[in-house]
C-alpha cells in the first residue's frame, strides 16, 4: 500500500493518532487534523464540509471517549463523519478510503457502567463498520486493538507499539486490522465478518 496519499485524522491529539500522524508523515503522507472542541463537536460537524472532506484520499476516525458521552464519541461522530465523507467523495468519482479504530471490546464482556457503555458504544460502532466492510463503494479499513495506554486507560502496550503492528498490516492492504496480544480480534473477526455479511444479505 502506498501511504504517500492525503489523510485527515481525528483523534491525532490522542495517543494513537498522534502516534499514527507521525507515522503516516514519516512515511511520506500529507496528514490533516481535525480537533475535537476547535475544528467540531458533537452538535457541529460543519469542518466536514464538501470542499474539505473531497480532496481526502483517506479518512482516519481514531478518536473517542469513555463515560457520558462514549456513544457520541465513539458511534454517532464516526458514522456522521464518515458519510460525510462518502457523500463528499462520491461526487467527485474518486474511491473513498476509512480507516476506523474499534477495540476488542466488541467480543469481550465489560464489568461497570463506564465500561459497558463504551461496550455498547463500540459494538453500535462495529454494526456500521461491518456494513461498510462490505460495500464496494468504499475501502474499509477496521483497525482492532486490545488495551494500549492511553489517556482513557492503562495497557500493556505503547500506542506507538499499536500503530507500529496495525501499519504492518495496513501495508499489506489488510482490511481487518488485529492489533492484539490477547488474540481476541482473531475471534472478533469471525463476529464482525457474520455482521458484514448479514448486512449485504449474504448471511
Amino acid at each position: 500500500m502506498n501511504l504517500a496519499r492525503r489523510f485527515l485524522v481525528t483523534g491525532a491529539r490522542g495517543a494513537f493518532g498522534r502516534e499514527l500522524t507521525n507515522a503516516l508523515q514519516a512515511a511520506g503522507a500529507s496528514v490533516a487534523t481535525a480537533r475535537f472542541g476547535e475544528d467540531w463537536t458533537y452538535g457541529d460537524y460543519g469542518f466536514f464540509s464538501r470542499a474539505r472532506l473531497a480532496p481526502i484520499d483517506v479518512l482516519v476516525l481514531s478518536h473517542g471517549a469513555k463515560g457520558a458521552q462514549a456513544m457520541a464519541a465513539n458511534c454517532t461522530s464516526f458514522v456522521e463523519i464518515a458519510e460525510r465523507y462518502r457523500h463528499a467523495r462520491g461526487e467527485t468519482s474518486q474511491p473513498a478510503e476509512i480507516w476506523g479504530l474499534g477495540s476488542e471490546i466488541e467480543l469481550h464482556p465489560a464489568f461497570g457502567a463506564t465500561a459497558r457503555g463504551y461496550l455498547e458504544s463500540k459494538r453500535a460502532y462495529a454494526r456500521y463498520a461491518a456494513r461498510l466492510y462490505g460495500d464496494d463503494g468504499v475501502t474499509y479499513r477496521h483497525i482492532v486493538p486490545a488495551a494500549f495506554r492511553s489517556g482513557m486507560g492503562p495497557g500493556p502496550i505503547s500506542a506507538r507499539t499499536a500503530v507500529r503492528i496495525a501499519l504492518f498490516f495496513l501495508a499489506r492492504d489488510w482490511k481487518y486490522v488485529p492489533v492484539t496480544y490477547t488474540g481476541m480480534a482473531w475471534l472478533n473477526y469471525l463476529r464482525f465478518r457474520r455482521l458484514s455479511l448479514a448486512a449485504h444479505g449474504r448471511g
